[in-house]
C-alpha cells in the first residue's frame, strides 16, 4: 500500500501543478488533489509505519491498516466538491470523514505510546502534534458552509494549519531522523533537538494559522520566528554533519536538503500576502520531500525481505543525479519571491525525472 500511495501523490502532485495551467481546472480542486487526497492518506500511512518503531512496539491491526484508504476517501470527497461534482455542503461531510480518521490516529498514537517499551522516541510527540493539527483544520473546513460570514477566516486558518502544523510538523519531525538514516552517519543531537523544538514549531504553526485567519501580520510573523528556529537548528546540525553529502551530484541528501531549503522559503513566503500558499510549498518543498523520501523508504517498503544489497543498488538508481535535482527543487523554492511567471517549471522538471526513474524501477523489479 505505500508504495502505490507514493505512486499516486508523486503523480498527483505532477497533476497538482500541471493541471491549473493545462486543463485550466481551479486552484481549490488541483490543491485538494494534492494535499487532501494523496498527501493526507500518504502522511497517515506513513505514520502507521513509523510509529511502531518510535514506541517499540507492535504495528497497526488489520483494521488500522485500512484507515489511508478512509482517509483517501475523504480527500476524494473534498476533490469532487471543488471539482463542481458535489454540492458545496459536502465539504463538512468529507471534512467529518477525514477528522474521524484524524481522531482515530490520535488515540491509537497515544495507546502505542502509553504501551511502549520504555519511552518513546521524542518523534512520536511530533507526529501526534501533527495529528492534531490536522484535526483542528479538518473542524474549521467542517464548519466552513454553515458560517458564511466567518468563511474568509476559517479557510485561511484550515489552510495554514494544515501546511504549516500537519504536513510541516510530521514533514521535519521526519527529516531529522530520516536524513542520518540516508546519510548512514547518526545525529547524536537529534532526540534532544525533537525534545526541546517541538513547542516552538507547534506554537508557531498556530500563531501563523491564527494570524492568517485574522489578518494579522503580527501574529504571522511571531509564527514564523517561532517555526525558524527549530529550522535554524536543524540545518547547523546538518551542514556540521553533513555538509559534503548536500552538495553531492548523487544521492538523496542533496534533495533532502532541498526540502528542508524549500520549506524554509515557504514559511518565509507565508508572511508575503502577494504569494499563493501553493507557489513555494507545493514545487520547493512538498516535490523533493516525497521524492527524496521516496528514493530511500520505497525499495524498503516494496520489498521488505529482499537482500540489503538488493534494496542499496534500487536507492543508488532512484538517487542518480540527485544533487541536480535537488539544484532544480531549490531554484523552484526561490523563482516565486522574484515574481518570475513560470516558478514552478524547474520544481516540476525535477519530478518527472524523479517519477520517469521511478516508474522504471516498479517496472523493471
Amino acid at each position: 500500500m505505500l508504495v502505490f500511495l507514493v505512486a499516486a501523490t508523486l503523480a498527483l502532485l505532477l497533476a497538482g501543478l500541471a493541471l491549473p495551467v493545462a486543463a485550466s481546472v481551479s486552484a481549490p480542486f488541483a490543491a485538494h488533489l494534492v494535499l487532501a487526497l494523496a498527501v493526507m492518506s500518504l502522511i497517515t500511512a506513513a505514520m502507521q509505519h513509523f510509529v511502531p518503531v518510535l514506541v517499540r512496539g507492535r504495528g497497526a491491526g488489520r483494521w488500522l491498516a485500512r484507515l489511508p484508504w478512509l482517509m483517501a476517501l475523504a480527500g476524494a470527497l473534498a476533490a469532487a466538491v471543488f471539482g463542481g461534482w458535489l454540492a458545496y455542503a459536502a465539504v463538512t461531510v468529507a471534512a467529518l470523514v477525514g477528522l474521524a480518521g484524524a481522531a482515530t490516529m490520535l488515540a491509537w498514537m497515544t495507546a502505542r505510546a502509553r504501551a511502549a517499551l520504555g519511552p518513546a522516541h521524542p518523534g512520536l510527540a511530533w507526529y501526534v502534534a501533527a495529528m492534531a493539527c490536522l484535526a483542528l483544520g479538518l473542524a474549521a473546513a467542517a464548519l466552513i458552509p454553515w458560517l458564511p460570514g466567518w468563511h474568509a477566516a476559517l479557510r485561511a486558518f484550515h489552510v495554514h494549519i494544515n501546511l504549516y502544523g500537519f504536513v510541516g510538523l510530521t514533514a521535519v519531525g521526519t527529516l531529522q531522523v530520516l536524513m542520518p538514516t540516508v546519510a548512514g552517519r547518526p545525529d547524536p543531537d537529534a532526540a534532544a533537538r525533537l525534545r526541546r523544538d517541538l513547542v516552538w514549531a507547534a506554537s508557531g504553526a498556530l500563531m501563523l494559522a491564527a494570524g492568517k485567519a485574522f489578518d494579522a501580520a503580527v501574529p504571522v510573523w511571531l509564527g514564523i520566528a517561532a517555526w525558524a528556529w527549530p529550522l535554524a537548528r536543524l540545518a547547523r546540525a546538518w551542514v556540521r554533519l553533513h555538509g559534503r553529502a548536500m552538495v553531492r551530484l548523487h544521492g538523496g541528501e542533496p534533495v533532502l536538503a532541498a526540502a528542508l531549503f524549500g520549506f524554509a522559503c515557504a514559511l518565509v513566503s507565508a508572511g508575503r500576502p502577494d504569494t499563493a500558499p501553493l507557489a513555494v510549498f507545493l514545487p520547493g518543498f512538498l516535490f523533493p520531500l516525497v521524492s527524496g523520501a521516496a528514493g530511500h523508504l520505497a525499495p524498503v517498503w516494496a520489498r521488505p525481505g529482499a537482500p540489503a544489497a538488493v534494496q542499496a543498488e534500487a536507492r543508488r538508481r532512484l538517487n542518480r543525479h540527485g544533487g541536480l535535482r535537488a539544484l532544480l527543487f531549490a531554484t523552484a523554492a526561490v523563482l516565486p519571491a522574484l515574481a518570475y511567471p513560470c516558478a514552478g517549471m524547474p520544481g516540476l522538471t525535477a519530478l518527472v525525472w524523479f517519477l520517469a526513474l521511478f516508474a522504471a524501477w516498479l517496472w523493471k523489479d
